[in-house]
């Protein structure tokens, strides 16, 4: 067949992983006896809604006794008030009641932000696990983990680059930072049973650094996720737009001969003879194999018999067209 030539949009698959855009581990900042959980485990929350209660009593009593403390303060600036006016009580006397007022008000706002942190609410809409402790239960205020809420609205999915990669791609570009707004950012994805998720994805991350442990460059996709099809923890390979080929050679893939990390086609030389050419293969496109080097327009390459196309040989070639390759046998056998 004669080789393909026309331009060609490069992609490749990588293996990502879905993360919600949000994760939180739900921790309380105050300490006591869990007295209350009012969710279903792997239920849809919403912000605010009341997950855990944990004993108030205390904190209510401290609240409503460092409110009295406040009111009584108070109520002794506003005595000294006038008194300081006329001079009957010296302003030092006045100053110390009010800086009294303010620390005992102080305190009451304190306490009251204890006696609403026994109340455990979502930090935003999402989906929450099971509960890692139940009722009745001790809870030390920062440590304890209560359970662990996440949002895959949007939902992000993380990737990797080989180094290479990342060179290619700045030789070809001249950055490795792709545009913004240019198809470069655009990525699809494929679900774990082959189905691809119908919405598209944009790069939104790309890493600082290369990880000096797997020599990779990790990037981020963002994927709006209405109906709550990507999950946290799903794998899915992400397809990642490259660079759009302007009249690109291509040959079959199965038509590549490869020997000892060389790269060879059946070329139809003059006389109908086979020449074995070298060629430098690039992006995989399909079942279609970019050509860098090696093989120009009008090149007739075998497809088919590739072991009886010895160099030398004379061929009688029969040409078929792209479409037809589904339809012809693969070779049996290849170097």
């Amino acid at each position: 067949m004669d080789v393909i030539q026309r331009d060609t949009a490069i992609s490749k698959e990588l293996i990502g992983e879905v993360r919600g855009s949000q994760e939180v581990e739900l921790r309380a900042r105050v300490s006591g006896i869990l007295t209350g959980k009012h969710f279903q485990d792997g239920a849809l929350v919403k912000r605010g809604q009341l997950l855990f209660s944990i004993d108030a009593r205390e904190y209510r009593a401290q609240a409503a006794a460092a409110e009295a403390n406040a009111s009584r303060a108070q109520l002794d600036v506003e005595r000294y008030r006038p008194l300081v006016a006329e001079n009957a009580i010296s302003r030092q006397v006045y100053d110390n009641a009010v800086a009294v007022a303010k620390q005992t008000r102080a305190q009451a706002d304190a306490a009251q932000l204890g006696l609403e942190y026994a109340e455990v609410r979502a930090p935003f809409d999402g989906r929450i696990g099971d509960a890692d402790i139940f009722e009745g239960g001790l809870v030390s205020a920062g440590q304890t983990v209560l359970a662990s809420i996440s949002s895959a609205q949007p939902a992000w999915v993380y990737f990797s680059v080989s180094e290479n990669d990342v060179l290619d791609f700045q030789r070809r570009n001249g950055s490795a930072e792709p545009a913004a707004g240019s198809v470069a950012r655009k990525v699809r994805l494929t679900l774990g049973d082959g189905s691809e998720y119908p919405l598209e994805g944009t790069i939104n991350f790309s890493d600082r650094a290369l990880d000096a442990r797997t020599g990779t460059y990790r990037l981020r996709a963002e994927f709006e996720n209405p109906d709550n099809i990507l999950k946290p923890g799903m794998f899915a390979r992400i397809r990642v737009n490259g660079e759009n080929l302007s009249q690109a050679i291509l040959v079959p893939e199965r038509a590549v001969i490869q020997q000892l990390g060389a790269y060879f086609v059946i070329v139809v030389g003059p006389e109908n003879k086979a020449v074995q050419r070298p060629v430098k293969p690039g992006a995989r496109v399909g079942p279609l194999w970019v050509i860098e080097s090696g093989l120009a327009a009008g090149d007739k390459i075998v497809v088919e018999g590739i072991q009886k196309a010895r160099p030398g040989t004379v061929l009688k070639p029969i040409m078929i067209t792209e479409a037809q390759l589904d339809a012809a046998p693969a070779a049996a056998s290849r170097p």
